[in-house]
């Protein structure tokens, strides 16, 4: 597929629009080279998923975080960014990033964690803020067997959650925000969520949380995005499926959606 038909294509599945103005979404890295054949999905760039992406002869990396945001002076293999963007040259690999786009969109990551924890009436609260959502389990739970389920949903050990809050509430109406999202836990008080769920929760955030009589389970920036990877996956694949249609036998080259993968390694940075 040739690279500015698949970027096309990436900005129908996540219209670059929809990104906050901060955010730097849309190609990171463009590499010599005009096809792409093989894709790979993934959180964030990393040395080891730079090594993955070696391993499985892969050409463009879609990733969730953006590799740059506050404006790249320089390109130098000292510092992090620099040294990731100097093995991407290297091996061929080009980076494509949907963030806070994603984050917001019909189907993204926070519809996505919906879906995964199978909850009825998911809708936007927050005064029409794109990015929380709010629903329903089927049935109520326990905050304690609330927390062992989204730990088996998300495939997460629950030691790298954080909890604040009544533990012994009924937990039925939630509302989450993937990622860090701190900053939506009044509008999840004001939504009378039995409990809130997001990442980076701060002790500050924790201690207005109780104030406000929200409960809020930080299960991590790391855990509550990792879906991204099988999201997108999926989301490109039904793309390629949809564009294929009609291409047999006219030699027209495709991304083929079975070289859609994702990423299968755990890079989570911390240990407990």
């Amino acid at each position: 597929m040739k690279k500015n038909e698949f970027f096309k294509m990436m900005e129908k599945i996540c219209p670059g629009e929809l990104a906050e103005d901060w955010d730097n979404c849309g190609i990171q890295v463009n590499t010599r080279g005009g096809e792409v054949a093989n894709l790979m999905t993934a959180l964030e760039i990393t040395d080891r998923v730079i090594d993955e992406a070696v391993s499985r002869n892969i050409d463009m990396i879609v990733t969730h975080h953006p590799m740059m945001r506050d404006g790249l002076k320089s390109v130098d293999s000292r510092n992090v960014t620099g040294r990731y963007i100097n093995r991407l040259i290297e091996t061929g690999i080009s980076v494509y990033a949907c963030h806070t786009s994603f984050d917001k969109m019909d189907g993204g990551n926070n519809d996505y964690l919906g879906k995964l924890l199978k909850l009825e009436d998911i809708g936007l609260f927050g005064n029409g803020n794109l990015f929380c959502r709010r629903g329903f389990l089927k049935e109520i739970m326990s905050t304690t067997e609330f927390v062992e389920y989204i730990s088996t949903i998300l495939g997460v050990d629950r030691k790298y959650f954080k909890y604040s809050g009544d533990a012994d509430a009924p937990v039925r109406k939630l509302g989450w925000c993937t990622g860090g999202g701190a900053q939506f836990i009044k509008d999840a008080a004001e939504e009378k969520c039995d409990l809130y769920i997001t990442g980076d929760v701060k002790y500050h955030d924790a201690q207005n949380a109780s104030a406000m009589g929200i409960n809020v389970l930080d299960a991590g920036h790391y855990g509550t995005e990792k879906i991204f990877s099988d999201n997108m996956r999926d989301m490109i694949r039904r793309a390629l499926e949809e564009s294929c249609k009609g291409e047999t036998g006219t030699g027209k080259e495709v991304l083929k959606p079975r070289n859609v993968v994702s990423s299968s390694i755990e890079i989570n940075p911390y240990l407990w």
